[in-house]
This record gives structure tokens, C-alpha cells and sequence, in this order.
């Protein structure tokens, strides 16, 4: 709901402390909950599950399905704002409580006239939302649809904007910040390690500063509280996760239950993450930036409370289904992999996109001995792509590819440190797909991150994920900062979603940009050829490009 009589920007906006109970919650309370009036919202459909027709910019006529609320004023009801329009808060503690101007404090607070308005009542919110007349009878914004709105959907509507921010998240105290970081079974203890005490470091350093931000934000200018919220000491859970995935709900249920925690900041994952993406959408706990080998196969759509870096090995396969796509001859393409491995998994994401390849899962007792690779290959393919980790590549026997193969392609992921794993014998015919910045410029691309390690007197085994956890929980911090974030944990992702590809700090990742439907930051990737075996840099084959949908 747009226009001048909801500039909620022109202060004393949002009234936080008038109940909403005293004005719309009887209302609610009639309704069996507030499912309609989310499904409206979220979707345009009304209580019988069908679009109504809206109109927009005077004449316009749309399907309500076609511009939802939340396409303007987002998942949170907090708003937003393009250009010179304003989308304002539609939260009940903004809607249902009298818009003011001026500042308490200087005594200057003005309850009539441009940029104020009364408090919306359920009756006076239904005309707003058909007819586009705000309390003050004063007309709403163009750009703010007019729904053909029943009443039983509008006063389902009205009880739902009244539950957004009405009380406060889990794992958010008057002085603390709960926030988790989740590791799964199989991570090494050096990766885990690398992640950690960068984590602990960034909060011990946060928690220290904690009273001279409060300070600053106390003696600051008159407005810095609206735009700088209570500053709050962090406190870190380490979630450690065991057995098989299907296992993993059930702890992570009893460890949210033991202290639920706000959001989950960074956290690595060798598995497929799809159990603890699932948790996280169930109980609406943002998840931010974890590293992942294997992050869900979708994370866009109806996911919305976790924040990916990238598809993972899944992006990687599409980068190869990219370059074997309308190669004249087809070239003979052959994929290895461990059954049961996130490499099988990518295997399997090539072979969805690219059904000619074929493909040859070993299980974890066989060998890859010189007569493995001599009866597999027996066919002679074009093409090798080896889904395999350091110790499996370096299996590979010399000789054991025949020189009629001409190409071999392997995983950045699934190597992390490519350099030196490749083995002598093939080095000249690899090709590595990466996902990151390239080898060579990442100290540069990282110098931020790489001198407060220095400065804090870390010296991480994996200095690749140490950066991923710093990145994280930078912009965690910056967006906590901001007063409405501990109020909502859909606002704190908006933030995040707002500030990702403006931050000082880097990741492991060229550039990082979230959006309304954008869940993995970073969508493209290299095409990089092996250093030889005698040294040297690794050669972009191609730029940086971005794989077709």
C-alpha cells in the first residue's frame, strides 16, 4: 500500500508498542487461522483458492494471482523501495497504530496532516485494499492494486498481516543473539577446524565491541535508533550432526528444542543437505551461506530461509553439460564415480541433462587398479570425467587412460586444492570444472579476509573455508544491525538478499547476489586446463560463463 499517507520514512513511522490486540485481534481470533489470509498474500488466491481480478495504474486490469502483496512489500511485510516509490510496512504493528510525523524526543510530533494517517481498523484495511483510501480518506498510490477482495478473504488478510513481527523469533533475548552453525558426518577435522575458529574468533571479537556499539548508537544522532538496532552479544552453537541423513531431522529437532537459535551461520556439508534445508523451511530458521559438496537439487521456489553460495557439484555438471552440448561429432563420454558419493550424485545431474553419457558407479571395496581401467575403458570414449576425490584420482595409474582418450575433465569441489593432485600422466589432457575465483588471484580477491586471519593470529588448514565462514558471518552482522532484523526473520534475510553483492568482504566466489527468487548466490563457473606435469598455472579455457537453465 503505497502513497504519501504511508510514507512510513518521514518519522515516528512505526509505533511499535501499540498492541495490536487492542484493535484487530478479536477479528483474528474468529478465524480458524490465518492460512487464507497467508495464501492471499503469498499467491493472490483468495479463500476458495481462485485469483480475483485487481486493477493497477487507474485502468490496468490484472489477475490478483499476477501481482500478489508480497511481490512489493515482501515475504516479511516490511516493504521496500524502487526508485522513488515506496513500498511501506504492512506488519500489524505498523497497520493497526496511528502514523506520525516528527521525533519524540525533540518534541515535534505531529499526528495530523501529509505523511500521517489514523490507525487501520479490519474495515478501514478492506476499503484500502479494494478501493485504494487510506484511513484519512486520502487516496492511495497508483501503483497499489485494487483487489476485488470478498470480505472472508479480507478478514483473513487482516489477521495475517496482524501475525507478521508480532512476536519475537526464537533465539532472540533482550541482550543475546543465539545463532548455530551445523556440521555433517564426513568432514574432515581440518575443514571443520578451519571453519570454527574463524567463527568463534568473529564472535569473541563482536561480543567485545558489543557495549562501545551501544554507546555510539546512545550518543549518536537523534534518528541513529531508527536506523541502528539494540546491539546484542552473539552466542555460537556448534551442531555436530552423526549417522545417516535420515537420522539428522530428529537431532536437529532435539537441538533446536534444547536452545533454539535465530539463524544458522555458515556450516559444512558433505552429504546431500536436502534433511536439514527441509527442517530449516519447517520451522522458518534462516540458514545463510553454508558450504555445501551437495546442496538441494531445489532451493528456489517455495524454499526461502536458506541462502546457498552455489549448486555445488550439481553447478559443476551443468558447466560440462554446457560444453559437451553440440560438439559435431558427439563425442564418446564416459563419467566414473563412487556409488552412493555426492560424485554420484553429479553423475547423475550430467546424465539427466546429457542422457548419452555413459556412466560407471564403483562401489567402496573396488580398486582402481591398472586392469579396472583397462576393462572400463575397454570401449575407448572420447571423454573421461572423473567424479572422484584426492585419494581416487591419485589411484590412477600411469597409463592406465589410454592415449585415444583425449580428454579428461575433474571436480574443483570435489578436489579443493587442485594443484598437485592431478596426476603426471594425465595432466596434459585435464580439464578442471571451478566454480570460484580463479587459483591465481585468489589471495588478492581475498586479501580482506586473509589479513584479519593474520591479524587474529589464524593459520587455517583450509583457507578456502575459513573465508566462506568469515563472509558469512560479516553479513550476518551487518544485517543484524539494522533494528527490524531481530523482529523478523524474514526481514534479516531481505537484508541480507539487499547487501550480499554490496559487501567489502569477498568469499571464495567471484561475486555473490541473492534475490526475491535467487537462493545460490553464484551461477557460473570456468573451465580451467591442468597446470602441466612439470608446473605451472593453471589456463582458462573459457571465461567465466553461465550455464542455460
Amino acid at each position: 500500500m503505497r502513497g504519501p499517507a504511508f510514507d512510513w520514512r518521514r518519522g515516528g513511522a512505526v509505533a511499535i508498542g501499540v498492541a495490536w490486540a487492542m484493535l484487530a485481534l478479536p477479528a483474528a481470533r474468529q478465524l480458524p487461522s490465518t492460512d487464507a489470509g497467508e495464501r492471499f498474500y503469498r499467491a493472490g488466491l483468495d479463500a476458495g483458492g481462485a485469483a480475483v481480478t485487481a486493477v493497477v495504474q487507474g485502468d490496468i486490469r490484472v489477475r490478483s494471482s499476477e501481482m500478489p502483496c508480497v511481490n512489493c512489500h515482501r515475504r516479511s511485510g516490511f516493504g521496500t523501495s524502487e526508485g522513488p516509490v515506496t513500498t511501506p510496512p504492512v506488519v500489524g504493528s505498523a497497520l493497526f497504530a496511528p502514523l506520525t510525523r516528527g521525533s519524540a524526543q525533540m518534541g515535534t510530533v505531529t499526528t495530523t496532516g501529509p505523511g500521517t494517517r489514523p490507525a487501520y481498523t479490519a474495515q478501514s484495511l478492506l476499503r484500502a485494499v479494494r478501493d485504494g483510501v487510506d484511513p484519512a480518506g486520502r487516496t492511495l498510490s497508483a501503483t497499489m492494486p485494487r483487489y476485488a477482495l470478498s470480505g472472508e478473504t479480507g478478514a483473513a488478510l487482516t489477521a495475517y498481516l496482524g501475525s507478521l513481527a508480532a512476536d519475537p523469533p526464537a533465539g532472540v533475548t533482550a541482550d543475546t543473539v543465539h545463532l548455530a552453525t551445523i556440521t555433517t558426518p564426513g568432514v574432515s577435522a581440518a575443514r571443520r577446524a578451519s571453519m570454527l575458529e574463524v567463527l568463534e574468533t568473529y564472535v569473541r571479537h563482536k561480543n567485545a565491541n558489543t557495549r562501545n556499539e551501544t554507546g555510539r548508537r546512545e550518543r549518536g544522532p537523534w534518528d541513529m535508533a531508527r536506523h541502528v538496532g539494540k546491539y546484542r552479544n552473539w552466542v555460537l552453537h556448534a551442531w555436530t550432526l552423526q549417522g545417516p541423513p535420515g537420522a539428522w531431522p530428529a537431532q536437529l529437532s532435539d537441538l533446536y528444542r534444547e536452545q533454539p537459535v535465530f539463524a544458522v551461520v555458515s556450516g559444512l556439508g558433505d552429504e546431500d543437505w536436502t534433511p536439514v534445508h527441509e527442517f530449516a523451511e519447517r520451522v522458518r530458521l534462516p540458514v545463510i551461506l553454508p558450504q555445501l559438496t551437495l546442496p538441494p537439487a531445489e532451493a528456489s521456489g517455495e524454499g526461502f530461509y536458506s541462502l546457498y553460495f552455489s549448486k555445488g557439484l550439481r553447478l559443476e555438471a551443468e558447466l560440462l553439460a554446457h560444453q559437451l552440448q553440440g560438439k559435431t561429432p558427439a563425442a564418446r563420454v564416459l563419467q566414473v564415480s563412487r556409488c552412493g558419493t555426492t560424485g554420484h550424485s553429479a553423475a547423475l545431474a550430467l546424465q539427466k541433462r546429457s542422457p548419452s553419457v555413459d556412466s560407471a558407479c564403483v562401489d567402496a571395496g573396488t580398486a582402481f587398479t591398472g586392469d579396472w581401467w583397462a576393462g572400463t575403458l575397454a570401449g575407448r570414449p572420447d571423454v573421461v570425467v572423473l567424479w572422484l576425490g584426492p585419494k581416487d584420482l591419485g589411484a590412477v595409474a600411469d597409463g592406465a587412460l589410454p592415449g585415444a582418450v583425449g580428454t579428461v575433465f575433474v571436480s574443483s569441489t570435489l578436489l579443493g586444492e587442485v594443484t598437485g593432485v592431478v596426476p603426471p600422466s594425465i595432466a596434459a589432457r585435464t580439464l578442471v570444472l571451478h566454480p570460484f575465483v580463479l587459483p591465481g588471484e585468489f589471495d588478492r580477491h581475498a586479501f580482506r579476509a586473509l589479513a584479519w586471519m593474520k591479524a587474529n593470529g589464524l593459520a587455517p588448514a583450509d583457507r578456502g573455508v575459513a573465508t566462506n565462514a568469515l563472509f558469512a558471518a560479516s553479513l550476518v552482522n551487518d544485517a543484524l544491525s539494522h533494528p527490524r532484523a531481530t523482529e523478523s526473520r524474514e526481514y534479516f534475510i531481505e537484508r541480507i538478499e539487499h547487501m550480499a553483492a554490496r559487501s567489502p568482504h569477498r568469499s571464495t566466489y567471484p561475486t555473490i547476489a541473492f534475490g526475491p527468487q535467487r537462493r545460490f548466490a553464484s551461477a557460473g563457473g570456468y573451465v580451467l586446463k591442468a597446470p602441466p606435469a612439470s608446473g605451472g598455472h593453471f589456463g582458462k579455457v573459457t571465461e567465466w560463463f553461465v550455464p542455460s537453465p
